[in-house]
């Protein structure tokens, strides 16, 4: 009997699934709303940008204004100075409370008349005196790049020699620059790096040697100039050509602010085909360290008296120097050998020199000072302004140069020159006592000295 085929189990229908209502559409309400809600938005979007640019540029202008402070602190005293200059040289016209009288006497005589010579302008319009109270625009006492030594050295050395890049070598225009690290020279002849080489251990020696002197006087190139300059003249002719006193070795021009050297003073000499010779004649380095001196000085000269200007670059300049380096130790020996080659009388261990008289040393002006370079004083204001800075460096008070190194402070920070002189170098005494001290001094190393009196402006204590 046939077995009945099994049939799958029948399913049951799966019970119709009815669709959900339809969402209600959102009322998106009307256009209008929709309008301003936008605006509304897009208003508070730019409300906040421009709260934040006010922000910003209210930041950086006051930025602004503090950085244009500190570029007013970096830039008033070079500016201060080269208007000084300006005034002092004769372009702006100068202001009632300096075109005062000195605070010096005047005694009548033919040296003074004679005062107002061509020479004697000529030097006053090179190195002035400002008896202002402005203070001396100087480099930033916290990081000096070779800080003044504590006491006066013995000696002072470079450590190497100098190195030399040639900046330009033009010959179409007979323009040759080359740089060591303080010093810019420029030459109208093709001297070479190792020419340069030899002559710049004097300039970089006397740069360093007017940095330690506990002085402190900080030389720093002339305003908006990152080096010293030296202008290098290969003939004398080209040399007296730039103006330089006939007979000169070297000569500094405040107004152009360079030392102007003919080669021939620096030991070398440019032979026809323009190739640089070692000339053995030139023996010493007197004239060319004094110029130095000058420009190393060069933010103090519209402050300084002339006699001082003059006797502490004739200090360095009868220095001992060999071979980059300075020797102090034997500046009495030095200074009289100075005196005996401008004409000292000996007696036997003794040296005797005409001094002119302090009173008259103290206040001479720069047209006094000329005057005499015309005439046979020119040897005697040198020496006399040596004497006497001389003695405040090495034979005064405590011998330290004390009063010298306080006087130029007072300088420094703006004290009229001639009562800072009263304050420090006089130090409680009359002209004639700090005259009477510089004799004793003097006569107790062996050096005699005459006071003569010459009848220019006289000191007013």
């Amino acid at each position: 009997m046939p077995y009945p085929i099994p049939q799958p189990p029948q399913l049951a229908a799966a019970p119709a699934v009815s669709q959900p209502p339809p969402l209600p559409l959102p009322n998106r309400g009307p256009k209008i709303l929709r309008a301003c809600t936008m605006i509304g938005g897009w208003t508070l979007v730019a409300a906040l940008l421009f709260f934040s640019g006010f922000i910003a540029i209210t930041w950086l202008l006051q930025n602004d204004a503090h950085s244009a402070v500190a570029r007013g602190k970096t830039f008033e005293a070079p500016i201060a100075q080269a208007h000084s200059l300006k005034k002092l040289r004769g372009e702006e016209e100068t202001p009632a409370s300096d075109k005062q009288t000195p605070k010096s006497k005047l005694i009548v005589s033919k040296s003074s008349k004679d005062s107002s010579t061509q020479d004697g302008t000529a030097i006053a319009n090179a190195m002035p005196i400002r008896r202002g109270s402005a203070p001396i625009p100087t480099p930033p006492r916290e990081a000096p790049e070779v800080p003044a030594l504590a006491a006066w050295p013995r000696s002072v050395a470079l450590k190497n020699t100098p190195e030399v890049r040639v900046v330009t070598e033009d010959p179409n225009k007979d323009e040759y620059i080359y740089h060591t690290e303080h010093f810019e020279f420029c030459c109208d002849a093709p001297i070479g790096p190792d020419a340069v080489r030899h002559f710049a251990r004097v300039f970089e020696a006397t740069w360093l040697l007017n940095c330690q002197l506990p002085l402190d006087l900080r030389p720093s190139p002339e305003t908006m100039r990152k080096w010293f300059r030296a202008r290098i003249l290969s003939t004398d002719e080209a040399y007296l050509a730039t103006g330089a006193p006939v007979g000169s070795g070297g000569f500094y021009s405040r107004s152009d602010k360079t030392i102007y050297v003919p080669i021939s003073n620096l030991g070398m000499k440019v032979i026809a085909d323009k190739r640089v010779q070692v000339d053995r004649s030139v023996e010493t380095n007197e004239t060319l360290i004094h110029e130095i001196t000058h420009q190393m000085m060069s933010r103090w000269l519209p402050r300084l008296p002339v006699w001082y200007a003059e006797g502490a670059a004739e200090y360095t300049g009868i220095a001992d120097f060999v071979h980059g380096r300075f020797f102090l130790s034997g500046m009495e020996v030095r200074l009289k050998l100075a005196l005996r080659n401008r004409g000292a009388i000996v007696r036997g261990s003794t040296v005797h020199y005409p001094m002119i008289s302090l009173p008259e040393l103290l206040a001479i002006h720069h047209q006094e000072w000329g005057a005499a370079l015309a005439g046979e004083g020119a040897g005697q204001n040198y020496t006399s302004a040596l004497l006497l800075t001389y003695f405040l460096y090495h034979l005064d008070g405590d011998k330290k140069a004390s009063n010298v190194i306080a006087w130029l402070r007072d300088i420094e920070n703006g004290t009229p020159t001639d009562d800072a002189i009263r304050t420090h170098l006089l130090a409680g005494r009359k002209v004639a006592k700090l005259e009477s001290d510089l004799r004793e001094a003097y006569r107790k190393i062996g050096i005699e000295l005459v006071m003569q009196s010459r009848g220019g402006f006289v000191f007013e204590e």
